[in-house]
């Protein structure tokens, strides 16, 4: 019996099944990765590791209690570590591939983040908060007696097992101030940094799990500084860490790379970068370490390079008690100068798990994906004599890539299209042409709901700027028509339109399946999104020409992107709509301050007032740098910029939503837009998700977000 298929609906969201974490064995013969799904009774996210024999074709369920991730193989590939909180709060677990159960690895500290075996198999590496501060250290001059003892009573509060955290009668009297005394003290999706730094351990991993007690790990870093996820050496004897330990790291935009001894826990400088650096990887021999950064020459839009240091014999003088030199230029080799690949750069689905690796060794190549016309490309790099030779492995403009493993000489691929959500596929190196045509799909989520909705075909066009810059866009027919009859007769059909507006400025679209957007073509819209100057992937220029200049060419990009589409003869110009969030956000409410064209509009967390925001987001570099002034220096062009500077010209129809905690563009840019607008007895609706930072991660809050976007919208086409 043929049943009519359905648009999806806000509620899918959480019916869609993510996979992600892509972790080859280190022989490549088997994957482990995550799957995440949601309990349809509690909206509850549940997430367990998964493990695919490449060789046969079978999948086994690995872990059961749906808390799991982060899965990584021991270097011996009979064992995976994985993060659980299955016990109550974030803990190692092991489990034996071979089968059996997993045995929890305890440590009185929380795990945060991924993972890292020693070479050995012998020891972990993980990262944890501490309260690091040395001793003598009082919050300020002139603060309280008591008041080392308040911040060493919050740190510990804050630290120890949240089921010691129960609540008391002596709540009342804890003292729970916030004292700031840093210029960067708290980060969106983290909230305030209290006094503690995240420090480096390690913790020895047994061959038997039996009769281990709680222990606290070994920290390997120390100090009074922030240190990332370390890189061990294949030697176990060293961890690579990015870090700025020689001055206030609030107040530069670059980092440093240093070694430290296991053993000794002794620190070495080994490169201060001019830029930022991240995602360290060292080589199978030792000799290198490729890492992302750039060198902030124009500041942070600058687009991200690969950079492989060369370490010489650095290590063996530091083994004898050595202090050599940091590296100089000489020893370090930008991979991607000169070229318009914007490194370390994926093309997501707005229906996604994250994680996996960025950048990975295999063998004496180094594999890393980039970004370039608003595609993802998986590369290799290898040292030919004296040279780099970088060679385009897989990748096309019809997917997009968001996710990778190599290993043993596989490749494993996380990708989506348009139309199809995303999953793992096996790459054939012997027979890849560099356009990822030869895959073998490993996964096969989302087939039922699937074949129950309906989703519309698109196609990938290029339209012009006025001053003749060529742009990408993308373009989606409501589902159920054909392009080519469209096309070939487009007087007989009067679709609505939507655009949506990416964020960053520096995000960028591109063939990814998005759900909010096959949400909209279910129900009869024609789709369209464009990657306007300020979009990642496009080369440096294209993408800081608009620092300073919000509002200028970027608007005149996306609105000369829905003048093509206008052209093609089919969209009902009396019905278009435009929605963004963050960055997408600031361009929606700038769009309808310069223009009445579209029926209705939806804002979600937007930059409107550059001057009053100076100062209140997470991001205080990127802020100053993109806007383009500092407020006691050049107002008029934060001014000039801010879309409430125009909130008298505004007579479209706006719905404005904003979670209440967001660090990154705080609340004050809506309820200033929006009391701008409602004193104006303009047509405004504004609304506050309580607990929600810059991302709304409430699956009933991202249920309701699409429900009121879908709503207003078709309010408002239908009047």
């Amino acid at each position: 019996m043929h049943t009519e298929k359905r648009p999806l609906n806000p509620e899918d969201i959480l019916s869609f099944t993510c996979v992600g974490d892509p972790q080859l064995s280190p022989d490549g013969n088997r994957l482990a990765y995550v799957k995440q799904w949601f309990d349809p009774d509690t909206h509850e996210s549940k997430t367990d590791v998964f493990v695919i024999d490449l060789l046969n074709g079978t999948t086994t369920r690995l872990t059961n209690s749906g808390k799991d991730t982060s899965p990584r193989w021991s270097p011996a590939g009979d064992r995976i570590a994985f993060v659980s909180s299955r016990s109550g709060r974030s803990q190692i677990w092991i489990i034996d591939v071979s089968g059996g159960e997993a045995w929890r690895l305890p440590t009185k500290q929380e795990v945060q983040g991924g993972l890292a075996w020693c070479p050995s198999g012998t020891r972990i590496f993980f990262a944890s908060n501490t309260f690091s501060k040395p001793a003598g250290w009082i919050p300020y001059p002139g603060s309280p007696e008591d008041d080392r003892q308040r911040a060493d009573e919050q740190a510990r509060r804050i630290l120890e097992p949240k089921d010691k955290n129960s609540q008391g009668k002596d709540d009342k009297k804890r003292n729970e101030v916030k004292v700031i005394t840093r210029l960067r003290y708290r980060f969106d999706g983290i909230g305030y940094f209290s006094d503690l730094r995240r420090q480096v351990l390690c913790v020895d991993v047994p061959e038997i799990p039996s009769g281990i007690k709680e222990a606290d790990a070994v920290q390997i870093t120390q100090g009074d500084f922030d240190h990332s996820l370390p890189a061990p050496s294949p030697d176990g004897k060293w961890i690579a860490v990015e870090a700025f330990r020689t001055g206030d790291a609030d107040y530069v935009t670059r980092s440093e790379i240093w070694v430290f001894n296991v053993e000794t826990k002794t620190p070495y400088l080994l490169y201060s970068a001019p830029g930022p650096v991240y995602n360290l990887q060292w080589s199978p021999d030792g000799s290198m370490i490729a890492f992302y950064g750039h060198d902030s020459a124009r500041g942070v839009s600058t687009k991200t390079d690969l950079y492989v240091a060369c370490l010489d014999d650095r290590l063996q003088a530091l083994s004898h008690e050595g202090k050599p030199q940091p590296l100089g230029a000489d020893n370090i080799h930008n991979l991607t100068h000169g070229t318009d690949l914007h490194a370390g750069m994926m093309i997501g689905s707005d229906i996604s798990f994250r994680g996996g690796p960025a950048l990975k060794w295999d063998g004496q190549k180094v594999y890393f994906c980039a970004a370039e016309q608003g595609a993802a490309y998986l590369y290799s790099a290898t040292q030919v004599d004296n040279r780099w030779d970088v060679r385009r492995i897989c990748g096309s403009p019809d997917v997009a890539i968001s996710g990778f493993s190599v290993s043993g000489g596989r490749i494993v691929l996380k990708q989506s299209t348009l139309t199809q959500p995303e999953n793992l596929f096996l790459v054939d190196v012997e027979h890849s042409d560099g356009q990822g045509k030869t895959l073998e799909q490993l996964t096969f989520e989302n087939e039922e709901l699937l074949s129950q909705v309906k989703l519309g075909t698109w196609e990938k066009f290029r339209c012009k700027s006025p001053d003749g810059q060529e742009l990408d866009g993308w373009l989606i027919y409501p589902a159920g028509t054909e392009p080519s009859q469209v096309k070939a007769q487009p007087e007989q059909h009067n679709f609505p339109l939507v655009v949506p507006v990416h964020g960053g400025p520096h995000g960028a679209y591109g063939s990814a399946f998005m759900f909010h957007a096959q949400m909209f073509a279910g129900r009869g819209y024609a789709v369209a999104y464009f990657n306007p100057r300020g979009s990642a992937s496009y080369g440096q220029d294209f993408m800081d020409c608009i620092d300073g200049k919000w509002g200028d060419k970027d608007y005149l990009d996306i609105m000369s992107g829905v003048d093509a589409v206008v052209s093609k003869g089919f969209i009902d110009q009396s019905n278009m709509f435009i929605h963004g969030w963050s960055y997408g956000g600031y361009m929606t409410t700038w769009v309808v301050t310069q223009t009445d064209g579209f029926k209705a509009a939806c804002a979600g967390a937007p930059v409107t007032d550059m001057y009053a925001g100076y100062g209140t987001s997470d991001i205080l570099w990127s802020d100053e740098q993109e806007f383009g002034a500092k407020p006691w220096e050049d107002p008029e062009t934060l001014l000039k910029s801010s879309p409430l500077n125009y909130v008298a010209q505004v007579t479209t129809p706006i719905l404005l939503m904003h979670g209440e905690n967001d660090l990154r563009c705080p609340i004050l840019h809506t309820e200033e837009f929006y009391t701008g607008l409602r004193r104006l007895g303009k047509t405004a609706v504004m609304v506050r998700y309580p607990g929600e930072f810059h991302g709304l991660r409430k699956p009933v809050h991202r249920i309701d977000r699409h429900k009121r976007l879908l709503a207003w919208f078709e309010y408002y086409r239908s009047q």
